[in-house]
């Protein structure tokens, strides 16, 4: 029997007309799986270790040492689904260096938070609520944009988007983490769009290219894993760590023409040959089963044509998704998030 896995990442605005350009030629470094690789900093979620088996529907399902690394990791996606209560952080982007010295830099940051049970299909079959936003930010290109998502209700706005009723000529502006911007930074936009209503969860998936109750999907099958590390227990952390490389064709075919329609829409420029090089995930599960945080790392190589000539890049993007249950985490209750839509 085949098995497999999809697991949802938050969506990725690459908004990447000018820095695609500057970034043309620059070649990125592959990573190599270490199994000894740092476990991030539970800055949300750190209670996820000792959360009440009522706070998932059927309680939680436990793992332990006997486990491969693609088991612990079916059990902690199935783990999340039944949550009554997620949030994912994103938190990465684009590091580039031009001419050898100059480092350009594209910060990509998401929230998703989901009041109910979920379910990886994508279709809100249990009734959940679901806000959801993306932010990008460089010297060349900012997006905003937001989603709720509730069982009769669709909607989104953004700023500095060309899709239709959106404000193509509002301002996004990114205060970088520090003692002002904070851990994350401070995210402003002086005027936003209109909202858009959709009459149905497919309707607005089909507008948007973006399911945000799943957000981007990976095709995770235990074949096309080419290398793996773990799981290893630290006892410290009280946490199981492993880590994959994904097969980076197979295990993004569909992602493929999610993320290809929205390079181009957000470029404004047809994109040919893209192609992934590589896909990398560092897991950390907490002891009890609950995924605590996940490592990112994608390689791709695109063609950006500009007036008949292509221009040929190679594009690395890095994140860190936290990973929290808890209703009451401060600065991610749902409710607060959709009062300021």
């Amino acid at each position: 029997m085949k098995k497999k896995i999809l697991i949802s990442t938050v969506v990725i605005i690459m908004i990447l007309s000018m820095s695609l350009m500057i970034f043309a030629g620059c070649k990125p470094k592959m990573d190599e799986l270490d199994e000894n690789f740092a476990i991030p900093t539970a800055h949300i979620g750190a209670n996820g270790g000792k959360l009440s088996s009522d706070m998932v529907e059927g309680g939680i399902k436990s793992i332990n040492s006997n486990m491969s690394a693609f088991d612990m990791l079916q059990v902690g996606m199935e783990n999340f689904y039944n949550a009554k209560y997620a949030t994912i952080e994103y938190n990465g982007g684009v590091f580039m260096t031009l001419a050898g010295f100059i480092q350009v830099e594209q910060v990509v940051q998401s929230t998703k938070i989901r009041d109910g049970v979920g379910d990886a299909d994508g279709n809100n079959e249990n009734g959940a609520t679901y806000f959801a936003d993306n932010k990008s930010h460089s010297a060349f290109a900012k997006l905003y944009e937001k989603f709720i998502i509730r069982p009769n209700e669709w909607t989104r706005k953004a700023v500095a988007s060309k899709k239709n009723g959106d404000a193509a000529d509002g301002k996004v502006s990114y205060t970088k983490p520090g003692k002002r911007g904070g851990r994350l930074g401070i995210w402003d936009v002086d005027k936003w769009g209109s909202v858009k209503s959709y009459d149905t969860l497919d309707a607005l998936v089909t507008a948007n290219s973006n399911n945000p109750t799943i957000l981007w999907m990976y095709d995770l099958q235990e074949e096309f894993i080419t290398d793996s590390r773990g799981p290893k227990y630290d006892e410290t952390e009280k946490s199981y760590k492993f880590s994959f490389m994904f097969d980076p064709e197979k295990s993004t075919e569909e992602y493929q023409k999610v993320m290809l329609v929205q390079l181009e829409s957000n470029a404004g420029m047809p994109i040919e040959g893209l192609k992934f090089k590589q896909l990398m995930l560092e897991v950390v599960l907490w002891e009890n089963g609950m995924i605590r945080a996940i490592n990112v790392s994608e390689i791709y190589h695109m063609k950006m044509v500009l007036a008949g000539t292509g221009i040929d890049s190679d594009v690395k993007l890095t994140a860190t998704q936290l990973f929290s249950y808890d209703p009451n985490e401060e600065g991610y209750k749902i409710n607060d998030h959709i009062n300021a839509f």
